[in-house]
């Protein structure tokens, strides 16, 4: 029996008491505190959504664009370290989120857990620096689509295209959740495809295609300095790096909406992990191969030039079609770019409401599985920050955005790994059984990769601090360079520090740490289907990960 098969049968073997836990399951314990009446999540997201989805959300403007300044100021030896690392980063994390995802599928998320394992103002602060990463992420997808459309005409003012994307966006965040998850699939899908076009296309512009002829052997490695502004310029690549490829908080998240988060969620961090390495690092290398660091093509700072290098290499071989494919599902692909944003910031939004960090109000989801008011307020400060830098280049706005959105993302990193160390040190202390049984999923590499992930995550933090001081290209201290590239930190930093002191929280010990409330224990319907899945030959479960079906 393949898989699809097994799906049909057991979703169809189901009575109406399991069907309840399948496809409306509660992701937060509502009725715990009198909630119920808040509505709650529907889960209806396939293991083909998590799977693609999750994978097509980290191929956008920062892979197409942000390649291009990692490139401009860290040479090609500190873009092969800066993305090697966070690439590397990357698997850590989803090891470490899929672990507590499993055994607390809440949308939530990393907020639930922040609070849960460690800290209610910790949780306060990474709910805000997640929510205000995503919201600026939205807003500066509407930039980028201007700077790569800019590559047939200019003559549309920007504020066209970023009303273009919110529309997009606000249209389908209207619609039930599953058309959400539907569109992301078929975006997703498309880019997939157009990088993996681009990776065959390098391979033969490197060996001398195209009109131009010219073959490459690595000469912009030997004639120009591959490692520029040293320790700053890793750094820098390692933040372009993170805003490609985003905080993997999003396959947690969807986890709290997945129709059998048990099945789903372990596929999506076997294979998304790995696909998302090989195919980031390839588009790296064949960049650092077919475009020299000092092309004044590259974007820059100044937003006076907008240009992909992915887009450079293909014209530098005389290549005219492919570049246009290239720009136009990029295109489609940006123009429904807000879409993850708007949800995890909702969705974040909406779990500090649950936990009375935001006014209970935020907290209504309506009989369609919708967070109706955290999307309504999420949506007006999206405007806002969207219009707010309309008379700004798209460069400029490009830099501000992702250097927020970047840096708290590597603080979320950090509580990340900070969480999962004291998920496995209430588990000791409690002598918890939640991580035992057949079907449990255990990280691998714990406690190496939450270690590797908090240290790493520091040391680059570290190193920006140095390069938002004495800026690359710059000798001068100032204040403009300084915010414009570490804002996210001090900002996550005094919302911690602001609830600790008015709320007068204390970090939880591991022995009074809540290992029930959210908890979805294996029932005997997931039980059956992963007994029957994993009696599959192994060809067919191989088969699985690649036709992604349920």
């Amino acid at each position: 029996m393949d898989i699809q098969n097994a799906v049909l049968e057991s979703e169809t073997s189901l009575d109406s008491k399991s069907k309840e836990v399948h496809v409306v399951d509660v992701t937060e314990s509502d009725n715990k505190n009198g909630e119920g009446n808040l509505g709650r999540y529907r889960r209806t997201f396939l293991s083909r959504h998590i799977q693609i989805v999750t994978l097509g959300s980290n191929i956008g403007s920062g892979i197409f664009i942000s390649t291009g300044k990692a490139l401009r100021n860290g040479g090609p030896g500190n873009m092969i370290i800066g993305y090697t690392l966070v690439m590397t980063m990357v698997i850590a994390v989803l090891q470490a989120l899929t672990e507590m995802t499993v055994a607390f599928p809440v949308s939530g998320n990393i907020v639930d857990y922040a609070d849960r394992f460690v800290d209610p103002a910790l949780a306060f602060a990474v709910g805000f620096g997640e929510w205000l990463a995503w919201t600026t992420v939205l807003a500066a997808e509407g930039a980028a689509f201007n700077v790569i459309v800019q590559y047939w005409t200019s003559a549309v003012p920007v504020a066209a295209w970023m009303t273009i994307c919110l529309v997009v966006t606000f249209v389908v965040h209207a619609m039930p959740n599953r058309v959400f998850a539907e569109v992301q699939y078929v975006t997703s899908v498309l880019k997939v495809a157009v990088l993996v076009l681009f990776i065959v296309t390098s391979i033969a512009m490197i060996a001398g295609a195209g009109p131009t002829g010219k073959k490459h052997d690595g000469e912009y490695w030997r004639e120009l300095p591959p490692f520029l502004h040293n320790v700053k310029g890793t750094s820098l690549c390692a933040i372009y790096a993170i805003w490609g490829v985003g905080d993997q908080v999003f396959v947690g998240i969807m986890g709290g909406e997945a129709k059998n988060p048990r099945y789903s969620m372990p596929r999506a961090v076997k294979s998304v992990g790995i696909r998302v390495f090989l195919v980031f690092m390839l588009i790296v290398i064949f960049i650092t191969f077919l475009v020299p660091e000092t092309d004044p093509r590259l974007l820059s700072g100044s937003g006076s030039i907008h240009s992909s290098p992915l887009v450079i290499a293909l014209n530098d071989a005389g290549i005219t079609v492919i570049p246009d494919i290239l720009n136009a599902i990029m295109l489609i692909g940006i123009g429904s770019g807000g879409l993850e944003p708007m949800y995890i910031a909702s969705r974040v939004m909406r779990h500090m409401a649950l936990k009375g960090q935001l006014p209970k109000v935020l907290a209504q989801i309506d009989n369609k599985g919708r967070p109706t008011w955290a999307l309504f307020i999420t949506a007006l400060w999206t405007i806002l920050f969207t219009y707010l830098n309309c008379s700004n280049t798209g460069g400029v706005i490009f830099t501000w955005f992702s250097s927020i959105s970047s840096t708290i993302f590597m603080l979320v990193w950090i509580v990340i790994s900070i969480c999962s160390i004291r998920f496995h040190a209430a588990i000791r202390a409690q002598n918890s059984t939640i991580l035992s049984g057949k079907y449990a999923y255990v990280a691998k590499f714990w406690p190496l990769g939450p270690i590797f992930l908090g240290i790493s995550s520091f040391l680059v933090l570290l190193g920006l601090f140095a390069e938002s001081l004495f800026p690359v290209g710059g000798t001068n201290l100032s204040a403009y360079d300084f915010f414009e590239t570490y804002l996210g930190v001090p900002l996550v930093l005094v919302a911690w520090l602001g609830y600790k002191v008015i709320f007068k929280t204390k970090i939880r010990k591991a022995s009074e740490i809540d290992l029930v409330e959210g908890h979805r224990p294996l029932t005997e319907e997931d039980r059956l289907f992963l007994d029957r899945y994993y009696a599959q030959p192994l060809w067919k479960r191989v088969w699985s990960y690649v036709s992604t079906s349920d």
